[in-house]
């Protein structure tokens, strides 16, 4: 008889448009101190673990959430939570600046969303109105 695993059932995801923006809003910002990146340290070959976030979307007609990736909550110059989200939403971004992620919750943004085999990633996002200006409190 063989020994092998039973057949797990294929989960069937929400699939977003990605012939065209989608609308909705930045519900909330989901932070994990201690994420392990998937990458290795190149001296000792242990797994890179950093603190990083990822977007909760409510898009304007589906029904569940959709996520952003996982990024290092890094500002850096070559990060991509400061190039892809806060050069995009917020006037006047620059690399290691004083900004709070929880200004972004409620935001109305459209996104273009595009197919990575089984999954969906963002390779856009824009604010609905204007980006947020950094210098008004919230």
């Amino acid at each position: 008889m063989p020994l092998k695993p039973p057949p797990r059932t294929k989960m069937e995801y929400e699939k977003v448009n990605t012939e065209d923006w989608v609308v909705g809003i930045i519900e909330d910002i989901q932070s994990d101190e201690k994420r392990d990146t998937g990458f290795k340290d190149e001296e000792s070959g242990e797994p890179i673990i950093k603190h990083c976030v990822r977007f909760k979307f409510k898009l304007d007609g589906y029904d569940y959430p959709h996520y952003s990736r996982w990024m290092s909550l890094s500002y850096h110059e070559k990060s991509n939570l400061l190039k892809k989200y806060l050069f995009n939403l917020v006037e006047g971004a620059q690399p290691d600046m004083d900004f709070d992620l929880e200004r972004f919750k409620g935001l109305h943004v459209k996104l273009m969303w595009s197919n990575n085999g089984d999954f969906q990633n963002i390779e856009m996002i824009r604010p609905v109105d204007k980006k947020l200006d950094p210098t008004v409190p919230f």
